[in-house]
């Protein structure tokens, strides 16, 4: 059976919305304030011009290849199976942390009122045997809805959303009504050179937790295969939910910026501390004592991380039935039950994502660790739309990005860029985890004698060797250590460098691995 086209446009908007506005809301303000200060705001406005550039880019991938998984079909189409195969499972294996990480956010707010749920494990909170047991519920409870089909979670999704819109925006309109600390605006981040400052606004857009904030765009893209009217909807959806997000998130900050008290900020913003378990916002309320909102808060707690896990268990499934219909992956995470739903890759995000709660890395440097990962996997659309302009320049009623090869190149620069600012560990980390994997796949396809495209697919294999390049040779404390705008130069030009071998070193025709499906419709 094939997956059902039951959302519409309002529903898809919200479901990007509630990929957007998760932990994120709770936690991102606060760190991105410790590494940039009030020079948060533009990094906010850097990353919401980084995730609309690639937005643009893969809306008009989302209306061209208006099937539900579609990152990890995208590359194979364009590069074949050795691409396909890096691209999917860069992005699946990010898709599935998000319900992770939005479970560990949740149970670390709600221990305040309900201390069970952790542990302390050197000083680092965990989560208790029966935290776990109430996350791996949870987890339960997120797959019996969503293999109840994609109209049932977009039930959940839409009367869920709209709590998260109003929240976010009562909570930072009274705690900058009450406080009002605009002189705030003017502390230092601690720092004292002006490379450095650069440097701390750039990690707050990285590193900080803002580009994490702002990629739910992409689930537009990964539910495309169950939208009325893709060609119109997917970008639509993408404009107006990562247009609210952004709003929202930028009031947030400003909030979060005036109603730290100024007494606290003595050794500038990098030094700020709001150690009150239950979170940073939480500890504003209760200086204010404002009970209210603590519960407020806490009752958000529980559902914004959890309508955001919801939704990524959804979406993570799509991409490994994607990559099963295409034989990237065993053929079974391809099925689908009488409802229209992937079962057997809903239940897989279920497994894997109920053993990635057992990791106990915090908020932050998980989130560094992602960003990475999704920038690296992001940076597959640019050289895809530029290869699938060429390969079926006959294609007409769908989106078109305007400047597209302008456009492209701005992304894939800024992908580069961004996946650099999350910082050394994160982006290792990031080569590893999508290397290793891509590495073995290549050997066991050698050893069966199946072709791969390796040419077309070699690609990556620069693009990941420039990255480590740059971070061994130009990043600071290396030997040809540059300064920030230096530093940016050299990645953008290499980058650019990689981006046209990308784009001629593609098939001359879209792959036949995926041609039948291509489009559901």
């Amino acid at each position: 059976m094939e997956l059902r086209r039951d959302l519409g446009l309002r529903s898809l908007t919200l479901a990007v919305v509630t990929g957007t506005i998760g932990s994120g809301w709770l936690l991102a303000s606060y760190f991105a304030a410790r590494s940039a200060g009030a020079a948060s705001l533009p990094a906010w406005l850097i990353g919401g011009a980084i995730a609309f550039l690639l937005a643009l880019v893969f809306a008009e991938l989302g209306s061209r290849i208006n099937s539900s998984g579609a990152l990890a079909q995208i590359p194979l189409l364009s590069h074949g199976r050795l691409s396909g195969f890096i691209g999917g499972w860069s992005i699946w294996i990010t898709y599935l942390c998000v319900p992770t990480i939005e479970l560990l956010a949740m149970i670390d707010y709600l221990a305040s009122s309900v201390p069970w749920l952790t542990k302390d494990a050197g000083g680092v909170q965990v989560l208790s045997g029966l935290g776990l047991a109430v996350a791996i519920a949870l987890m339960l409870l997120f797959t019996w809805i969503n293999l109840r089909g994609v109209a049932s979670l977009a039930r959940w999704i839409d009367s869920i959303t709209i709590w998260k819109l109003i929240v976010p925006l009562v909570v930072a309109m009274v705690l900058m009504a009450l406080s009002r600390h605009w002189g705030n605006l003017a502390i230092a981040v601690g720092t004292p050179t002006a490379d450095d400052a650069n440097t701390g606004l750039l990690a707050a857009v990285g590193s900080g937790g803002i580009l994490f904030c702002l990629l739910g765009f992409r689930t537009a893209v990964d539910l495309a295969g169950e939208v009325r009217n893709p060609q119109r909807n997917v970008p639509l959806a993408m404009a107006l939910g990562l247009g609210i997000s952004l709003l929202i998130y930028l009031v947030l900050q400003l909030s979060f910026l005036v109603s730290v008290p100024p007494d606290v900020l003595t050794g500038g913003w990098s030094n700020l501390s709001l150690t009150q378990h239950g979170g940073p916002l939480a500890a504003l309320a209760i200086g204010l004592g404002l009970g209210w909102m603590v519960v407020i808060l806490l009752i958000d707690a529980a559902l914004s991380p959890s309508a955001t896990a919801m939704a990524y268990l959804g979406v993570s499934a799509r991409i490994s039935w994607m990559m099963g219909r295409c034989r990237l992956l065993p053929k079974p995470f391809g099925h689908t039950n009488r409802r229209g739903v992937p079962d057997v890759s809903i239940i897989a995000s279920l497994l894997v994502g109920s053993a990635m709660l057992l990791i106990g890395a915090g908020w932050q440097q998980v989130v560094s660790f992602l960003t990475a990962a999704q920038m690296i996997a992001l940076a597959m659309g640019p050289p895809s739309l530029l290869a699938l302009r060429r390969q079926l320049p006959d294609e007409t009623g769908h989106f078109v990005v305007p400047w597209g090869t302008a456009t492209s190149a701005l992304a894939f620069v800024a992908a580069s860029w961004a996946a650099m600012w999350c910082g050394r560990v994160a982006l290792q980390g990031a080569v590893l985890a999508i290397g290793v994997p891509s590495l073995i796949y290549a050997l066991y396809c050698w050893r069966r004698g199946a072709a791969i495209e390796m040419r077309s697919g070699a690609w990556w294999a620069l693009y990941l060797g420039v990255l480590l390049l740059d971070l061994e040779l130009f990043s600071p404390g290396q030997p040809l250590a540059l300064g920030t705008i230096a530093h940016l130069l050299v990645l953008a030009g290499l980058s650019l460098l990689v981006l046209p071998i990308a784009v001629r070193t593609a098939l001359p025709q879209i792959s036949p691995d995926a041609l039948t499906n291509r489009l559901d419709s």
